[in-house]
Formats: structure tokens, C-alpha cells, sequence
């Protein structure tokens, strides 16, 4: 089991812009969409070694890429700029990257050495925008190949966040976290389309599901305590209510699995990824689970995604799902 919490120690700052002149248009673009902004010229390398290590194959999603990078310069990007997700990287060099870093990055500054810096909400509400600067472009590759997997796991999770802030937002607008936590004591803030489902209250069971693909997220909550954050409850658990709710899905382990220690809702869980099968009805596809504890109200949870999509991308739809998940708060139970 890795611990993935080290993989953040790449220096980043996220912050939210919250003035007045923040932007008014959302950010467009499928979750996979990623913008590489450059100077051209005396950065084509670095910008060519970022979008590479942006691209990497996901082993869990059948090596599909993490991100399908479009490489543009400032003066080119035009409408880019209202991407969902963006990447700057640039050296100290007085063109035109430098001037847009100084103005609307102002935590960079030259002579620091590079660091991976994550922005919201730049010129579009749900979006993200990431920045990597330094003094020449030696320095800036070396610092590439140095990081490339830290950066890749901080932006993809900054990513999820960024876009599950949205979904709590537009949620709590309408009025959605209230009552599902008035309900059942916790709330999610899916995007529109979705039907939600329940069991007897008593089987702490529900799931949400939306078709064209077929997108499904489940909520089990038990009693329980830290020592159910367990590779083996998670696993046994989810096979469970898979088979009871869900027409007898197995989990397929002849597929690409993890099992990671991670952060979620503001502690410790355990987060499965792996494939889920059904011999009766003949499907299958990528599921991520995370099981947690929430001490304040004595339960254990299971909050699970899954995903039935035969020909089309996995990435950007399990990407949207996890970030769904990400949108889970526990609230005080009546």
C-alpha cells in the first residue's frame, strides 16, 4: 500500500480568487483538455518535456493518457484562456509569459528556485491553472525531470478540487446540500442529470446514477470506528453491496488494481481503483472506492464511482466522477 500524502510535498500554493473582478464566464473543456502556454523559442523544450510528463499513461485506465495537451503560445491562445485546465511555463526572460506571470502570479518571483505553483478561477470560475518558472530553461528542464510525477499527481488532484469546489458551490446554491444532510447526515453535489436512489433507511445505502454512459456513485455509511479503514473491509464491503445492489457485479482482478492510503474529506482513507465486471449482463468498466472515518459522527463510509462507457474514453468521465466524490461532506446527524 503506497502513502500518497508525501506526493504534495512539491511546493505549490492553491488559492482561490475571491475579489470582486474575478471572472464571470465557466470555464469549458472535457477534464482531460490540457493547454500548455509557452514563449515559444527558447522554451519549445521545456514545453515539449511538460507536455510528455502531462501525457503519461494511466496503467488503471488501460494506458489511456492523463491529459491530451494542446501547446500554444500567450499571443495564440485566444479563447484557450477559458480552458478548464491550464499549464504556464515560462523562464525570467522578458517576454510575454514573464509579464502575464508578474501580473497575475505575483507569489513568483525570479531568483526563487522553481516550483510548481496552482491558481483557480484565473480567467474562468472552475478552472485551473498551474505555473512553473525559472531562470533559464536548463534550470526549468531540470526541475522537469526532477518532479514530472509530483507535478502530474498535484495538478490532477488540484484538478479534481478545483472542479468539486464548483459542484459544492452550485450545489449549495440550490439547496441540495441541506437536504441531503439534513436526510442522511452527509451530502454530495453531483452535476445535474443525475437520479438519486435509496434503500430502508436502515441499510444506509444510496446511490445516484445518470445514463448515456451509465455513471453510477453509491453512499454506505455504517457505525464504526478508524479500524475499518481497512484494505480488506473496503475490498469485502464493496463486493458486497456490488452484488446486492448493483445485478451481481464482481470485481475483476485480472484488471490493472490499486489500493492507496489518501486524503479525503479532511482525513485518512482508502482509496481502491480497479475494475468491476458482470457475467449475467455482460459489462464492465473502472470503479474507484474511498472508505474513511468520520469520528464526530461515529461512522465508517464507503463512497464509490463507477463507470460503464464501452468505447469511449475513461479518463475525463472517471476524472468528473472522482471529483463528484470530492464534493462528499459530513454533516451533523439529527
Amino acid at each position: 500500500m503506497k502513502k500518497l500524502g508525501a506526493v504534495l510535498a512539491v511546493a505549490f500554493a492553491l488559492l482561490v480568487m475571491q475579489s470582486c473582478s474575478g471572472p464571470v464566464v465557466t470555464a469549458v473543456g472535457e477534464s482531460d483538455d490540457l493547454i500548455v502556454i509557452h514563449d515559444g523559442g527558447a522554451t519549445n523544450r521545456a514545453a515539449s518535456r511538460l507536455m510528455e510528463i502531462m501525457q503519461a499513461s494511466d496503467a488503471w485506465l488501460l494506458d489511456e493518457p492523463a491529459y491530451k495537451a494542446t501547446l500554444t503560445t500567450l499571443s495564440a491562445a485566444g479563447d484557450l484562456k477559458n480552458r478548464r485546465q491550464l499549464f504556464v511555463v515560462g523562464t525570467w526572460n522578458g517576454g510575454q509569459v514573464e509579464k502575464t506571470v508578474r501580473r497575475r502570479f505575483p507569489a513568483l518571483e525570479p531568483g526563487e528556485p522553481p516550483r510548481l505553483h496552482l491558481d483557480r478561477d484565473v480567467w474562468a470560475k472552475g478552472q485551473i491553472v498551474a505555473v512553473v518558472m525559472a531562470d533559464d530553461e536548463s534550470q526549468l528542464l531540470s526541475f522537469l525531470e526532477e518532479r514530472g510525477a509530483e507535478i502530474l499527481t498535484a495538478f490532477e488532484n488540484g484538478s479534481v478540487e478545483s472542479y468539486a469546489e464548483l459542484r459544492r458551490e452550485e450545489a449549495q446554491s440550490a439547496g441540495v446540500e441541506e437536504a441531503l444532510g439534513g436526510r442522511f447526515g452527509w451530502s454530495l453535489a453531483p452535476p445535474t442529470g443525475y437520479d438519486l436512489f435509496t434503500s430502508n433507511a436502515s441499510d444506509g445505502f444510496v446511490f445516484i446514477r445518470r445514463t448515456r454512459p451509465d455513471r453510477t456513485m453509491f453512499v454506505y455509511w455504517q457505525e464504526g470506528g478508524a479500524h475499518h479503514v481497512a484494505e480488506q473491509f473496503a475490498l469485502s464491503k464493496r463486493e458486497e453491496l456490488a452484488r446486492m445492489y448493483y445485478d451481481g457485479d464482481e470485481i475483476e482482478w485480472q484488471r490493472p488494481f490499486e489500493i492507496e492510503t489518501v486524503e479525503f474529506a479532511g482525513g485518512e482513507a482508502i482509496r481502491i481503483s480497479g475494475w468491476w465486471a458482470n457475467r449475467t449482463l455482460v459489462g464492465g468498466g473502472p470503479f474507484r472506492t474511498y472508505c474513511f472515518h468520520v469520528p464526530s459522527q461515529g461512522r465508517v463510509y464507503l463512497v464509490d464511482a463507477s463507470l460503464f462507457a464501452p468505447g469511449l474514453d475513461k479518463v475525463p468521465l472517471m476524472r468528473n466522477l472522482d471529483a463528484t466524490a470530492h464534493t462528499f461532506a459530513a454533516h451533523p446527524v439529527r
